[in-house]
């Protein structure tokens, strides 16, 4: 329903929509009582094979405001790549907004960012992002920037899709989403687009964008990725900052990023939990990584334990690598203790951890003495 685009456009927000019912309508209101004019703003909502009336809902909107919502509807193509890429081809407004239907907008944030893309000629805009019962990032939105670029922005912090887009840029770059990927799906997107963007501005005063947490709403950023397609689409994201950077500290700088996240933040705990022949696949594509991408010396500035990570995948270690993850996970918060009396473990599993924990004292050993950014933490 409502296909054609209104007249004239300012904002087009594309939504992908997959089993939204429950939140949808929070989004869309969001959209709709923009202090911009609702007017000058289209969504386009791509249904994504919903099953739970998230298209009847969307339908039901459409007609209400005929012109101003434009709805789609084809079969689930499991992952929300696909559908932004057809809303871009839809999209008839100056800008391009990406949302998502279980978060919201603040009333302020397409005139804000509109009038920071207008008054810089910014290409892209990042409108600050508050978490609702989740994370949020944090270091790009210390301070307001006036046409900044990937580095004086701290870009690279917020590769989620939540952002303003100058649709001339998206369009003359033939920028896409990678499509049938879970996770990281969108840096394909946005780094093109924020080392090609005439300038870069940040909106850190205001809070544009809700991320909000839902107990029953299926987050892909906390589903374990398929190895394959992630590590792929992090080499091709890599190749792409390597082709428009030089060597030397700025693109470090970049590269720290998808070292510390993408790469060793998989070695955490989560990764003693998954079966050995995925285990083994991880190692393996990481050390890949590293090896193509991630200069010595960067890899030299890193706390001791991320040396050791590092120095563990790259030797394929997997063994070695599972039983550093177990033996430093990620904090939980405390809990009543509980009676957890039992048969001991088998000896030879004890005999396999302590050799273990020994082998992984000696490497760290060897690596202690090393620097490391100020702040770092393993």
């Amino acid at each position: 329903m409502g296909i054609e685009p209104a007249r004239e456009v300012t904002v087009s927000v594309i939504i992908p929509v997959y089993n939204a019912a429950d939140c949808l309508a929070e989004c869309l209101q969001s959209v709709a009582d923009q202090s911009i004019g609702f007017e000058n703003v289209e969504i386009i909502a791509v249904d994504d094979g919903s099953t739970d009336g998230s298209g009847a809902l969307l339908d039901a909107w459409a007609a209400r405001h005929p012109g101003r919502i434009r709805v789609v509807h084809q079969d689930n193509s499991g992952a929300p790549g696909g559908p932004r890429n057809r809303g871009i081809d839809m999209a008839a407004g100056e800008f391009l907004f990406f949302a998502d239907p279980d978060d919201y907008l603040g009333t302020e944030a397409l005139e804000r960012m509109v009038a920071a893309a207008r008054r810089n000629d910014s290409d892209v805009v990042l409108g600050r992002i508050r978490g609702v019962g989740r994370k949020a990032p944090v270091t790009p939105f210390r301070r307001n920037v006036e046409g900044g670029d990937i580095f004086t922005c701290r870009a690279v912090w917020s590769l989620t899709a939540q952002k303003l887009f100058r649709r001339s840029l998206v369009t003359e770059r033939g920028l896409r989403f990678a499509e049938g990927l879970r996770l990281a799906e969108e840096q394909m997107f946005v780094v093109p687009a924020c080392l090609h963007a005439r300038s870069i501005s940040v909106v850190a005063d205001y809070d544009c964008y809700h991320l909000v947490h839902r107990e029953d709403f299926p987050h892909l950023t906390r589903q374990a990725p398929d190895p394959e397609p992630f590590y792929a689409n992090v080499r091709d994201v890599l190749n792409t900052v390597v082709a428009h950077v030089p060597p030397g500290r700025r693109r470090n700088d970049l590269l720290y990023r998808w070292l510390t996240l993408e790469i060793l933040g998989r070695f955490q705990a989560a990764f003693t939990e998954l079966p050995e022949e995925t285990r083994q696949v991880h190692v393996r594509l990481a050390g890949e990584l590293l090896d193509a991408f991630m200069p010595r010396e960067l890899i030299a500035e890193l706390p001791t334990l991320s040396r050791l990570r590092c120095l563990l995948i790259s030797q394929g270690l997997v063994e070695e690598l599972t039983a550093l993850c177990g033996l430093v996970p990620r904090p939980e918060p405390a809990q009543e203790p509980k009676d957890t009396a039992g048969p001991p473990p088998p000896v030879r599993r004890v005999r396999t951890r302590r050799r273990l924990k020994r082998r992984i004292r000696a490497l760290a050993g060897a690596l202690r003495g090393g620097g490391g950014r100020p702040g770092d933490t393993a």
